[in-house]
Order: C-alpha cells, then sequence, then structure tokens
C-alpha cells in the first residue's frame, strides 16, 4: 500500500531490553517494507547491547534526556534521511503491528497530515480513559476544536510536513498532551484511527498518575507558550 514512499518506523526506548526482541521480530514478520530506527534513551539495562545484535538503526544517548528529545533526534535523522512518512511506535509491545496500515491509511489518502492511534475512539464502550485521560482530553478538545480520545497515546504517523516540522520543535519530555496543542497551532490535520493495545510486556509504564497530573499542569503553562509557538510559514491563525 506505501508505494513509493519511504516509510521509517521510530521506537523511543529507555531500559526495554525485555521487550525490544519481540517488537522489532513482529515488524520484520508482518511489515518488511518499514524501515526501523530505535533511539536509546540513556538505557541503563543492556538495550544498546541489545541493539547491535538486533540489527536495527539506533541512536544512543549515554544520558536520559526524555521521550520528546528522544523523538525529535529521531525526527531529524529521518528528515535528513529522505523518509516520506514515519510511525512512532512504542517499545513496550504495547501496539500492534497489524494497526500501523490503518495509521498509514489517512496520510497515503491525503485525509491527514498527522494521524493518532486511539485506544478509546471506539464508541462500544470497551475500553475506556481514565479520569485524568479523560480530562485532558476534554481539555485538549476543547481547546483544539478536534475530538482528543486519548491525550497520551504514543501511537502516531506523520506525513512529510509533520516530520518536518516536528524534526526542529518536538515538545520535550513526557510530550503527547502538548504536541496536540502545538500541531493545532500550526494547523496541521490531525485524526485519529481506532487502534487495540496490549499489557506492556515486560516492567512497568513511566506515565504514572502524578505524571499525567504533570501533563496537566503542563498544558495550562503551555496555553501561555504554543499560541507563539507557530513555526511553520504555511500555518495561519
Amino acid at each position: 500500500m506505501n508505494g513509493h514512499h519511504r516509510v521509517l518506523t521510530l521506537i523511543p526506548a529507555h531500559n526495554e531490553a525485555a521487550s525490544l526482541p519481540a517488537v522489532v521480530g513482529e515488524l520484520r514478520q508482518r511489515r518488511r517494507d518499514l524501515d526501523v530506527l530505535v533511539v536509546d534513551d540513556g538505557s541503563s539495562d543492556h538495550t544498546t547491547e541489545l541493539l547491535r545484535e538486533l540489527g536495527v538503526k539506533w541512536l544512543h544517548w549515554p544520558e536520559r534526556r526524555g521521550v520528546g528529545r528522544a523523538l525529535r533526534a529521531g525526527l531529524r535523522y529521518a528528515a535528513r534521511q529522505g523518509y516520506d512518512l514515519v510511525v512512532r511506535l512504542d517499545a513496550d509491545g504495547q501496539h500492534h503491528v497489524e494497526d500501523v496500515e490503518r495509521l498509514l491509511a489517512p496520510l497515503l489518502a491525503g485525509r491527514a497530515e498527522v494521524v493518532l492511534g486511539s485506544r478509546f475512539v471506539a464508541s462500544n464502550g470497551t475500553r475506556r480513559p481514565g479520569p485524568i485521560q479523560r480530562s485532558l482530553g476534554a481539555l485538549l478538545s476543547m481547546i483544539t476544536r478536534r475530538t482528543v480520545t486519548d491525550p497520551t497515546s504514543g501511537f502516531w504517523a506523520l506525513g512529510p510536513r509533520a516530520v518536518a516540522l516536528l524534526a526542529e520543535h518536538h515538545p520535550a519530555g513526557y510530550p503527547e498532551p502538548e504536541l496536540h496543542l502545538f500541531l493545532s497551532r500550526n494547523a496541521l490535520r490531525v485524526v485519529e484511527v481506532d487502534v487495540q493495545s496490549r499489557v506492556r510486556m515486560h516492567g512497568r509504564g513511566s506515565l504514572t498518575p502524578t505524571r499525567l497530573l504533570g501533563a496537566g499542569a503542563r498544558i495550562a503553562l503551555a496555553l501561555l507558550i504554543v499560541p507563539f509557538r507557530a513555526t511553520d510559514g504555511s500555518a495561519h491563525d
């Protein structure tokens, strides 16, 4: 389905050595057409040694700098290497590789510039966000004037304009909620698609309730900052 488009799968990783082999293995089994770049964000386990064995493209930092900066570095690599589309996939195995096609479809059809894989967009009520996620989603929906059902999702697909913009300006830290604001301010067309999710393969997630509350506080701060950060010349008020 990708035709002549070059697609990079970007995986930020911090201490995910126990999960990465399965994640990369699933990608190779189901989507051999996709290149893979892992950004090792200062892991203290044996992630770096493992990446050499897996034979994927990778970047490594000796100290942790945060997932946002890891993504920015990966997107800079994608832009410089001439990739048309980038799929961001978490390293913990929660995302289903078969859903990648669902994320790419709106980009390839020209219906979107950014596609978000949402665990909660389906209306059947079987999967529901927690109260903090609901509050974040409601706030972002109000600000961006589009429905945001999964404000902390790490499963995205980015088109050429988004790759070029975010390679220089991707939010740092734990960036997902702030990213919604930034994309809205720069007038990128964002759509959500329904995806499945699994329990992470190993370890514990980094997005704790405390960090979710912190994300809400950063959104409040970003409301003052992001409106002045339209960086793409094609953006408009």
